[in-house]
C-alpha cells in the first residue's frame, strides 16, 4: 500500500472516529424513547408527499394512486384544500417553527386547528421527541401522536446502522424529507416512493442590492403574505455560503439514506418530475 493510500485510510478512520464519538454524545444527551411503530403490511408501499410545485401535477393526474396508497404528508399541507381529498395516513412535522410559532404565526395556529377540526379519518402525526398530543393541543380522537428523534449522527457504518435502526438518530435532518424517509423505514415499509420533492432551490437563489440572500421556495399551493414575510425574516441575516452549506447537508443526507436503505433491503424511488435529488433511482408513480 502506498504512503498516500495509507494516509488517506488513516484520515478517513480518524474522521469516522470523531464523527461517531460526536454522534454518540448527541444520542446520549438528546435522544429519547422513539415511539414509531412497525405498522406496514407485507407488500404495502408508502408514498411521501413533499410540498414542491410538482405535487400539483400528481394531484391532478395521479389522485387515484395517491388516495389508494399509504401516504405521508408534511409541513403546511393540512392548510390546503387538497388535504381532505388526499386524506393522508401519516403526517410529519420536524421544523421547530411548528412548535414555537403557534402564538405568533397564524399559519401554524391554523394548521393545528385543521388537525383538530378537519381530520375525520385515522391519521398518525409524527413529531420530535419532547412533544405530546396534550402539549400540542391535539384533541382529535382520530389522530395518534408518535415521536421520533431528529438527532443527526454520522460516522462508522456499523455505528450509524445501529443508531438509525433503533430510531435513536438519523442522517442530519436538514429537510423534512429526511425524517419522513427514516420514519417510513421504521414503520416497516420496504418500498417507498417520493413525490413533490422538487428541491430546485438553487434556481430561485438571488442576492439583492442590499446583499441580502433571496430564496424563494415555491410549493404546490400558494403561500400567503404571512408566510412570505416569515421566510423573508428568516433569511434576512443568513449568508449565501451558509445556505449553500445547508443544501450540501440535505443532499448528502439523501445519499446516506440511500446507502442505509440498500443495506436493509428497502427500495426508495424518486417519482418527482425534474427533481434535483440524485440519490434515489427514478420511477414514475
Amino acid at each position: 500500500m502506498s504512503k498516500k493510500r495509507l494516509s488517506e485510510k488513516i484520515a478517513a478512520f480518524c474522521s469516522d472516529l470523531g464523527a461517531s464519538a460526536k454522534g454518540l454524545v448527541k444520542i446520549a444527551t438528546q435522544s429519547r424513547r422513539c415511539t414509531v411503530k412497525a405498522v406496514a403490511q407485507p407488500g404495502e408501499r408508502l408514498v411521501i408527499m413533499g410540498n414542491g410545485p410538482s405535487l400539483a401535477d400528481n394531484i391532478s393526474s395521479d389522485l387515484d394512486k395517491l388516495t389508494q396508497a399509504k401516504t405521508l404528508a408534511v409541513n403546511f399541507a393540512a392548510n390546503t384544500e387538497e388535504f381532505c381529498r388526499l386524506r393522508p395516513d401519516f403526517y410529519l412535522l420536524a421544523d421547530p417553527h411548528f412548535f414555537t410559532g403557534r402564538d405568533t404565526d397564524p399559519n401554524v395556529a391554523r394548521l393545528f386547528s385543521r388537525f383538530n377540526e378537519a381530520v375525520d379519518w385515522p391519521m398518525t402525526l409524527f413529531v420530535p421527541v419532547g412533544h405530546t398530543a396534550e402539549s400540542l393541543g391535539i384533541s382529535n380522537a382520530y389522530i395518534a401522536v408518535r415521536r421520533f428523534n431528529p438527532v443527526g449522527a454520522e460516522g462508522f457504518r456499523w455505528f450509524t446502522s445501529l443508531a438509525y435502526s433503533s430510531g435513536r438518530a438519523m442522517p442530519r435532518p436538514r429537510n423534512v424529507l429526511v425524517p419522513s424517509l427514516m420514519v417510513g423505514m421504521l414503520m416497516g415499509f420496504r418500498e417507498i416512493y417520493i413525490v413533490g420533492a422538487d428541491h430546485s432551490w438553487i434556481r430561485t437563489l438571488d442576492v439583492n442590492e442590499r446583499n441580502e440572500v433571496v430564496s424563494v421556495q415555491p410549493h404546490f399551493y400558494k403561500d400567503n403574505q404571512a408566510e412570505h414575510s416569515r421566510v423573508t425574516s428568516v433569511y434576512k441575516d443568513i449568508r449565501l455560503h451558509e445556505i449553500l452549506m445547508s443544501f450540501h447537508v440535505a443532499f448528502k443526507a439523501y445519499h446516506q439514506i440511500a446507502s442505509y436503505a440498500a443495506s436493509k433491503g428497502v427500495r426508495i424511488y424518486n417519482s418527482t418530475r425534474s427533481s434535483y435529488i440524485d440519490a434515489f433511482p427514478r420511477r414514475p408513480l
